[in-house]
């Protein structure tokens, strides 16, 4: 099991209502995707020590599916719609989930 995380860093003018707005958006379009598990959206608690005003992640059962779900059409409206005119950078990272596996088979 691969867990994806995405850091959002919001461009200036996203107001804390657009925060939420893009909050609901963001599980909105990618639980459309049948390939995404556990998906969690969250938004910053200290704008002080952290960049990222928000961030996503989900489970895929592999890198594969990943790739699958990262050019499914709903991920790539998702892309042109929320996080284009949205975000100024992100920072996405992957991990293995699984104890013991050999991350060169995830």
């Amino acid at each position: 099991m691969v867990h994806f995380i995405c850091l959002l860093e919001t461009k200036p003018h996203v107001t804390p209502d657009k925060m939420e707005s893009l909050m609901v958006e963001t599980r909105i379009r990618l639980l459309k995707i049948p390939e995404v598990a556990y998906l969690r959206v969250g938004k910053r608690i200290d704008a002080q020590h952290n960049p990222f005003g928000l961030f996503f992640s989900f489970d895929a059962e592999n890198l594969d599916k990943l790739k699958t779900i990262q050019e499914s059409p709903h991920y790539s409206q998702f892309e042109k719609m929320i996080l284009e005119p949205n975000v100024a950078h992100i920072k996405s990272v992957e991990y293995e989930m699984e104890p013991g596996k050999d991350v060169r088979y995830s």
